[in-house]
């Protein structure tokens, strides 16, 4: 169509402007020939670009309408993927746990069954120590109970020897400081009973007073006496008892 139309118009302009110069007829023609083909090469342009940008709007379209429903798809995709792996992460982590556990009690197990061979191993040992403690124990009271035997013993092999050579003992010098310390006693008693027998003497005449005091200090006198040998006894005592000792 478009090239019958060119025809057209090419035949007729030449037709209305004819020349005497064929070589410039035919110039002019090329020339309103590709001015012809510019034109149609514009409209045509034109033609693709309006298609063009229809197309364009049209894929524009179809891409948003892609994209929505990839978005839905990849929403519901990133959706069921999180699920995923929120539940294997879950299952994992109630796995570990309970493998946790189970290791921890196989641990405490393990530790348990050890100490109690541990114990039951060393039980012997225990036992052996507590013998050798005991054993240890006893040979210190046979010995402490030896000791204070011969103790003892050699005590009284000493005071054996001091009786036999009429030596007093410490406890022949203790019972003697006691007998002692008694008469020391009597005697400031029997003092005291004699200072009051001279006060009412002293109502007297000097010469009475002075004949009747002097047989009480002789008194005195004998019961210091008498006093005396009691002291000297125990060694007769000590000498009676080594002899019986000896026989």
């Amino acid at each position: 169509m478009a090239t019958k139309k060119l025809k057209k118009k090419v035949q007729r302009k030449p037709a209305a402007r004819k020349t005497d110069n064929p070589v410039v007829d035919s110039a002019r023609e090329i020339w309103l020939a590709g001015l012809g083909a510019f034109s149609m090469a514009q409209k045509e342009g034109e033609k693709f670009i309006d298609e063009s940008n229809r197309l364009f709007d049209k894929l524009v379209k179809e891409g948003s309408k892609l994209e929505k429903r990839t978005r839905k798809d990849v929403e519901g995709a990133f959706d069921d993927i999180r699920g995923e792996m929120e539940t294997r992460v879950k299952d994992f982590r109630g796995e570990a746990e309970k493998r946790m556990k189970d290791l921890r009690g196989e641990v405490e197990t393990r530790v348990t069954d050890l100490r109690d061979d541990f114990e039951t191993r060393f039980e012997p040992v225990r036992k052996q120590r507590e013998e050798v403690e005991k054993q240890a124990e006893d040979v210190r009271k046979q010995a402490n109970e030896g000791w204070d035997k011969l103790e003892n013993l050699f005590r009284d092999r000493v005071a054996d020897v001091l009786t036999a050579l009429g030596i007093p003992t410490r406890d022949d010098i203790d019972g003697l400081n006691r007998r002692v310390q008694s008469l020391s006693r009597k005697v400031s008693a029997l003092d005291k009973k004699v200072t009051p027998a001279k006060k009412p003497a002293k109502a007297k005449p000097r010469t009475a007073a002075k004949r009747k005091p002097a047989p009480k200090p002789k008194a005195v006198k004998a019961v210091a006496k008498k006093a005396a040998p009691k002291k000297a006894a125990p060694k007769k005592a000590a000498v009676k008892k080594a002899t019986p000792k000896a026989a």
